[in-house]
């Protein structure tokens, strides 16, 4: 099951169970697929989000409107959508077309990773194709553990923190083996929900940065959950407050700022959260210069944890689209948190960040000397300049049929060069999903 704000229900979509209690409503059955407008009204005007089971979902229906009017759920036409005779032309509504993209994506996403994991042709290939077959079945089962943790976390239900304490120490280890694998599960494994997508997100990343500074053992594990766990107490703001383009009024600022108080009250009920996750999510906002939220301490007031975990959120956050602007790519999300260094954050830990995530890391979309555009598949760890790169379109910025991939740091491709780094959405890319076959 997905969690899925109100404003967003849509007529097919199976409710498992609202943000509040059956009885505050007038349906004869808890637990039904939507079939009308008024239905979705209602949940609108009584909670603000939902537990949707995809898996008992309708994918393909129409809905069918004449004069003003949504009438009942009906069949697709027999032959390409054409309406029977009497009948108002139906359209495909925008549930349908989102649910076809989201298993087109999902099927071009599983090719590339059979692709990677297919790679023999290298010592390095092999290893990440044998680290991709291990941790993917584990990524999964991590990946559902934090959503069944938020859904409980939010209907004051007690959570299995032994699962998501055991899916971050899986994380830990196949990092510790072969850091690419983990980076890639975590671009294709996306379940394109903000919330739980940067959950994982900061908490690999925290995993690779304390990691990388020498963590190791308990405080490494204790880490990683907290970055998982952190934001948790955003299922307590307003979607709409959330979701806005425009500025935030102070009320709504002050609403915002309240999910770190919500997170420590949703969290501390459960009674067996480690103190140390609680206190690097309880600082988590807060900055080295004291402009930080909610106590605006400094200096060494906030501790390593927390100001790790506000900088790889902050980083996280830059590099997926928001409802006021669009995402960054990977250069241009350090060169914006490196001019706070020295403000927001220390420039000791700054420059250990800059050398933990690299100069290309894996999914980085390169422009080549040869003019060329690929996207990073590995990381050379000893030449970070050359790395191996999967070419998407050619010389003439045309799309490349079928994978074709060169190592930069062969002999035969010495005399090729990374040009540039891009944005993820350069050439239009971004709508790819490292689909080329």
């Amino acid at each position: 099951m997905e969690i899925v704000a109100v404003a967003d229900l849509k007529i097919g979509m199976f409710v498992a169970e609202p943000d509040c209690a059956w009885t505050e409503f007038s349906f004869a059955l808890q637990g039904f697929v939507i079939s009308s407008l008024e239905q979705v009204e209602q949940f609108q005007q009584k909670c603000r989000f939902v537990y949707v089971d995809r898996s008992r979902s309708l994918n393909e229906f129409h809905l069918v409107k004449d004069y003003g009017r949504d009438y009942a759920l009906r069949p697709p036409a027999a032959s390409g959508g054409v309406a029977e005779p009497g009948q108002p032309v139906r359209r495909r509504p925008p549930l349908f077309e989102m649910q076809a993209d989201s298993d087109k994506r999902q099927q071009r996403r599983r090719r590339f990773l059979t692709f990677l994991q297919r790679q023999n042709d290298s010592e390095h290939s092999i290893a990440l194709a044998r680290e991709l077959s291990y941790m993917e079945p584990r990524f999964d089962d991590l990946q559902n553990a934090l959503q069944r943790s938020f859904q409980s976390v939010s209907l004051e239900r007690s959570m299995d923190l032994g699962s998501v304490r055991e899916g971050v120490r899986d994380m830990s280890g196949s990092l510790r083996r072969n850091p690419d694998a983990l980076m890639w599960l975590l671009r294709l494994k996306r379940m394109d929900q903000y919330s739980f997508d940067h959950a994982m997100d900061v908490s690999v990343y925290l995993l690779m940065l304390g990691a990388h500074i020498g963590w190791r053992g308990l405080p490494l594990l204790e880490l990683g959950i907290a970055g998982m766990l952190q934001d948790i107490g955003k299922t307590q703001v307003p979607v709409e407050i959330l979701a806005k383009t425009g500025p935030l009024t102070p009320e709504e600022k002050e609403l915002v700022h309240s999910h770190v108080a919500s997170s420590l009250e949703l969290l501390c009920s459960q009674g067996n959260i480690p103190e140390n996750v609680l206190l690097t999510i309880a600082r988590h906002h807060e900055r080295w210069d004291g402009s930080g939220y909610p106590r605006q301490l400094k200096l060494d007031e906030l501790g390593l944890a927390a100001e790790m975990a506000g900088l790889v959120d902050s980083f996280c956050a830059m590099l997926k689209n928001k409802p006021y602007r669009s995402a960054l790519g990977h250069q241009e999300a350090l060169e914006e948190l490196y001019k706070q260094r020295d403000h927001q954050f220390s420039p000791g830990l700054m420059e250990q960040f800059v050398q933990c995530v690299g100069l290309y890391p894996i999914g980085t979309l390169l422009e080549l000397s040869s003019g060329e555009v690929g996207i990073v598949i590995q990381q050379n760890r000893v030449r970070r300049s050359r790395p191996r790169v999967l070419i998407m379109l050619d010389a003439d910025k045309q799309e490349v049929r079928g994978y074709r991939v060169i190592d930069l740091n062969e002999p035969a491709h010495q005399a090729c060069r990374v040009a540039r780094a891009l944005p993820h959405d350069a050439y239009g890319l971004a709508s790819h999903d490292y689909n080329l076959g």
